[in-house]
């Protein structure tokens, strides 16, 4: 069952899906809307806190921008899961060719290929 199980996972190329860079980019919108309304109400602050809302602005500001501006670049080139810059070796479709290990795994017999003269005898 637990070999049933590595078969059905699906294989994962370490980049984002598409819905993902979407979701980034409104994670760093909501932030640049943070800056902004935290900027809006800081007339109201004196003293100490004023400072710690010019760096809250900064801080949720420059993170948002960072955020929207690295999503939208992956975006245009494709750095997504089926998109153009996604470089995964596909060549490997069959599960035949997917469950090949890689490796002698110990405590399993070595199988080695017959060799033409063993065969003959």
């Amino acid at each position: 069952m637990e070999n049933h199980h590595k078969n059905n996972k699906k294989k994962r190329s370490g980049l984002p899906t598409q819905m993902g860079l979407i979701f980034r980019m409104a994670a760093g919108g909501y932030l640049m809307y943070l800056a902004y309304n935290i900027y809006n109400s800081s007339g109201e602050v004196q003293g100490m806190e004023k400072i710690a809302f010019a760096a809250s602005i900064v801080l949720f500001g420059v993170i948002g921008a960072l955020v929207i501006v690295q999503s939208l670049r992956a975006m245009q080139r494709g750095e997504y899961e089926g998109g153009a810059g996604d470089h995964r070796k596909d060549s490997v479709s069959s599960e035949e060719e997917a469950a090949k290990p890689d490796r002698i795994k110990f405590g399993e017999p070595e199988t080695m290929p017959e060799r033409e003269s063993e065969k003959e005898e």
